[in-house]
């Protein structure tokens, strides 16, 4: 059987993910349920039974969420918000008057996530929600999702080197088929479990007028150089392509938000040092909402806008 023909365990965490969250709005009074995942100082709801306050790939800073107060002590079911001392400070407990969650766990024993539904509604009675039910479901998803991190982890190995098999002759890097099979096993992961991913286009500048003026000898130099100064700054969890031309491609997995920025500076410093002379534009995914194609367009377009901006200034 191929990598490809065995069972994902992704696909399998997605779909149980999805069934419990349409049970329980359909079992309980509380309408929005998210299975989201915590990551980077953000949480980020991934598969949802949406109905008012939350839908999938929104996204909330960790620290002002219901969700990490009960983590941190507070009840895992919460009639009203506005009545209770531990959740009636927060900036949404006057939109979200009742909540009830539980934790899920990753395969290394990490917080993964947390289940959780909100209502624009309080609870009638605390034993409105089945709190025993909400820690049992929150238990089996930890369970499906250790299960699922392991049946995909050699298949992921397998096609993972697939893809950094296929490299550029000039540069060494990954070509773009490999780029392509490295963004379709990213696309997985956002999709399933919310993971941290960006990507950044960086174009060089200035190849061209190198290969006019000093012969492409010189641009295949300038080439090479740019790929020894991205790999240079790349770390483990980014993996760095030639996407066609002057053009390069960045996917950076685990890296927070807030923290891009100074994430992809690192890559045009780099180049800066190797005499080399680009613009970079990144972008966030994001589950649901914007896609690793929709993430490249945008990055794309910011290295254009950078481009015309270093131009004009």
């Amino acid at each position: 059987m191929s990598p490809r023909e065995q069972v994902n365990g992704a696909d399998r965490f997605s779909a149980s993910a999805q069934h419990i969250v349409d049970y329980l709005n359909a079992h309980t009074p509380i309408a929005d349920w998210s299975v989201s995942r915590v990551a980077g100082g953000e949480q980020v709801h991934v598969h949802v039974h949406h109905e008012s306050l939350i839908d999938v790939g929104d996204r909330y800073e960790w620290t002002d969420t219901f969700c990490r107060r009960m983590i941190n002590g507070a009840s895992h079911v919460v009639p009203d918000s506005q009545t209770d001392p531990d959740y009636s400070d927060l900036p949404d407990a006057g939109v979200v008057r009742s909540y009830a969650g539980y934790p899920i766990t990753d395969d290394d024993g990490s917080t993964f996530g947390v289940l959780c539904g909100v209502g624009r509604e309080p609870l009638s009675t605390p034993s409105a929600v089945d709190e025993d039910l909400i820690g049992l479901m929150s238990e089996l998803l930890s369970t499906q999702l250790v299960m699922s991190r392991a049946i995909d982890r050699d298949r992921r190995a397998v096609e993972i080197a697939e893809a950094l098999a296929n490299t550029d002759a000039l540069t060494g890097l990954v070509n773009r088929r490999g780029w392509d099979l490295l963004v379709a096993d990213a696309q997985e992961r956002v999709d399933a479990f919310g993971d941290p991913v960006a990507v950044a286009v960086m174009d060089l500048d200035g190849l061209k007028v190198v290969n006019d003026s000093s012969g492409h000898d010189a641009g295949d130099d300038l080439l090479r150089r740019a790929a020894l100064a991205l790999l240079s700054a790349a770390g483990p969890d980014d993996r760095v392509a030639r996407y066609g031309g002057d053009e390069f491609a960045i996917l950076s997995n685990n890296v927070a938000a807030a923290d891009l920025p100074m994430h992809f500076t690192r890559f045009v410093d780099a180049m800066r040092e190797h005499g080399v002379v680009g613009s970079l534009g990144f972008s966030l995914t994001a589950p649901g909402a914007r896609s690793l194609s929709d993430a490249f367009i945008q990055a794309d377009a910011d290295m254009y806008a950078a481009k015309q901006s270093r131009r004009g200034a």
